[in-house]
């Protein structure tokens, strides 16, 4: 069995292709590639990524009795998901060693072929400061801009910034119908930057333009009043919250359980709600 390390430098930078590197120190084996500085076949960064690093793995010869151990960057986010889908061993963890150096070595051989002075390499680890002088060389001379990745292409999809979840216990407004969404109900959140500021806006799952691609919604079927009630899990941030079924305090930071009977809202332990003749009891 083999130990294979997955690393990328060079994404922190906004001139010169991200690397991407699959080792396996025990062996000496290298495998290396460099993402295209734009690209118009509609793949995400992500996926450009998974692309090239199955490449990779294919050419290694990687066997599923292998162990990969993948760094957490969101650039290897899909490749991540494929290997899980496509039944590999797999860790994701920092990455020290052959790997790092290598990805690190890359990076800056590309940029020094390109006319960077070389003796300008990155210094324990002072990415900030070291990007920043590459960036300043790009800039300094118009010709040098063909060195610019393409930020268009390497933008999430608009989908990832819309997240379906729970409202918390205030009402929000639906930037899409202008109506209520009322508290602990499902909500789409849709989160952006305008001017240095974060932005966020509202809407009910039915009225978001953009189905979304992240969710982090719990819901959960109970029993009450002969009649079964779909609400929402979440985490009561609120003290002195009293139980429907059994009458006892729920605690802040507890499991909950909220639901509307009639625009009224029952609310308590989940478990408490799991025995139907005790939630009848309750009502």
């Amino acid at each position: 069995m083999k130990e294979w390390q997955v690393e990328d430098a060079g994404g922190g930078c906004r001139a010169f292709s991200e690397v991407l590197v699959l080792v396996c120190e025990g062996t000496s084996e290298i495998f290396t590639t460099l993402l295209p500085l734009t690209w118009d076949d509609g793949f995400s960064l992500e996926e450009k990524a998974c692309n090239q690093l199955i490449s990779l793995v294919e050419k290694a010869g990687v066997r599923k009795t292998d162990r990969l151990v993948v760094c957490s960057g969101n650039i290897f986010n899909t490749f991540h998901q494929w290997l899980t889908d496509t039944g590999y061993s797999w860790d994701m963890g920092k990455i020290d060693g052959l790997a790092h150096e290598l990805a690190e070595y890359l990076f800056h051989t590309q940029a020094a072929k390109a006319g960077f002075p070389p003796e300008l390499q990155l210094v324990e680890r002072n990415y900030r400061e070291y990007y920043s002088l590459i960036e300043k060389w790009v800039v300094a001379e118009p010709a040098r801009q063909i060195f610019w990745k393409d930020r268009d292409v390497r933008r999430k999809p608009a989908q990832t910034r819309y997240v379906l979840k729970c409202n918390g216990g205030h009402s929000r407004s639906c930037q899409q119908c202008h109506q209520k969404i009322r508290p602990y109900s499902p909500v789409v959140l849709y989160r952006y930057r305008e001017n240095g500021r974060r932005i966020r806006r509202y809407f009910h799952p039915a009225c978001t333009p953009v189905t979304p691609l992240k969710s982090t919604l719990e819901t959960f079927v109970v029993n009450w009043n002969s009649s079964k009630v779909e609400g929402v899990i979440l985490n009561t941030q609120e003290e002195k919250k009293i139980c429907s079924i059994c009458g006892q305090v729920v605690d802040p930071g507890d499991r909950t359980f909220y639901g509307y009977s009639n625009d009224q809202v029952i609310m308590g332990h989940p478990a408490c709600f799991k025995n139907e003749k005790d939630a009848m009891r309750g009502a």
